[in-house]
């Protein structure tokens, strides 16, 4: 399913969009370019737990834990991990049943990306911060989410 974003208020209301629509536990990769938009996509859907919530790039420590009562988000960025590394994050100490894991560079791990519920590839369209969202469903979870996500069924 595909959304295009012109403004970073329209990337706050695909976030709100999509926090609506999740199943816990969920994996979520994300993929684009540099610049594309992946942390400030977790961002804005970070927000909608905490409004006043300070969210940081976990490029340098790899990951971001931020716990609330409903659920439990990891942001993970896999940017400095090199395709087929292994044992860079015990994913298992993380997993509870209210989890949700966003992974920016999920492709730099197969693996990973494979067993993930949630593709969401951000690609530039124009200088102008254009944006194209493509959420693909992996698992009959992922594709659960996406179809909520279709039908406004939230």
């Amino acid at each position: 399913m595909k959304y295009v974003v012109a403004k970073e208020k329209e990337t706050s209301e695909l976030a709100s969009k999509f926090s609506k629509s999740i199943y816990l536990p969920l994996i979520v990769g994300i993929t684009g370019p540099l610049g594309a938009g992946k942390t400030s996509f977790v961002r804005h859907f970070i927000k909608k737990y905490r409004e006043s919530e300070k969210v940081k790039s976990p490029t340098f420590g790899l990951l971001e834990e931020y716990n609330y009562a409903e659920i439990n988000i990891i942001h993970v960025d896999l940017y400095r991990i090199k395709k087929y590394e292994k044992n860079y994050i015990d994913f298992y100490n993380y997993h509870t049943e209210k989890s949700l894991f966003l992974i920016e560079w999920i492709d730099n791990d197969q693996k990973l990306m494979q067993n993930s519920d949630i593709i969401i590839n951000i690609e530039i369209l124009d200088e102008n911060g254009s944006r194209e969202f493509n959420l693909m469903g992996n698992s009959s979870r992922g594709k659960r989410v996406i179809e909520n996500m279709k039908n406004d069924s939230i």
